[in-house]
């Protein structure tokens, strides 16, 4: 599959660059980062690099995964992907640097990520369903899907396998005739 830019208000998402190893490396410092996202700890300058280039090259050519890079003024800020992408559907993921979240870049991204999953062949995926899962108690993230339209389905217990033992895995999903609702969600508030 050919890499494709997504553009939005304020973002431009693009397959990730050498030139984001440094940003990378610098954001996946973060505790919050290395608590909700399996990567490895500590998080080094080729981990970044094994990064960019497995999911700037590898993913894309198989068409198993599209993952870009979110960068706004040409800063890369974060990261969102959709993997697993067979049988019409796929699962969405994203993170996002510390010093950018607040502003709804991420909800943002996943709007555009999930439009472009739903899309016609011709401009998109051709999706009918895209999951989201995180491991419970991920509020934040739980926030972006819910702002997106997806629908909480339950809680896989010791679904997940996380850094130190199975967690419990919150699961959600959007349909491609869901629309933009934004349904309640029992875990959050």
């Amino acid at each position: 599959m050919d890499k494709i830019e997504l553009r939005t208000e304020r973002l431009l998402m693009r397959a990730p660059f050498p030139s984001d190893v440094e940003a990378t490396t610098a954001a996946c410092q973060d505790p919050e980062i290395q608590r909700r996202i399996p990567i490895p700890v500590p998080y080094t300058r080729s981990d970044a690099e094994r990064y960019v280039t497995i999911y700037s090259d590898s993913g894309w050519a198989s068409g198993k995964s599209c993952t870009w890079a979110i960068t706004i003024a040409d800063e890369f800020v974060g990261a969102i992907g959709l993997d697993g992408i067979g049988s019409e559907q796929a699962t969405i993921g994203y993170w996002l640097a510390v010093s950018s979240r607040g502003r709804g870049l991420l909800t943002e991204a996943a709007q555009a990520v999930v439009e472009f999953g739903f899309a016609r062949p011709s401009t998109g995926l051709g999706l009918i369903r895209i999951e989201w899962h995180a491991y419970a108690g991920n509020v934040a993230s739980a926030r972006v899907a819910r702002r997106v339209g997806f629908h909480y389905e339950g809680t896989l217990r010791l679904g997940a396998v996380g850094r130190y033992a199975r967690e419990d895995d919150w699961v959600a999903g959007i349909l491609a005739d869901d629309g933009q609702s934004s349904p309640a969600w029992a875990i959050l508030p």
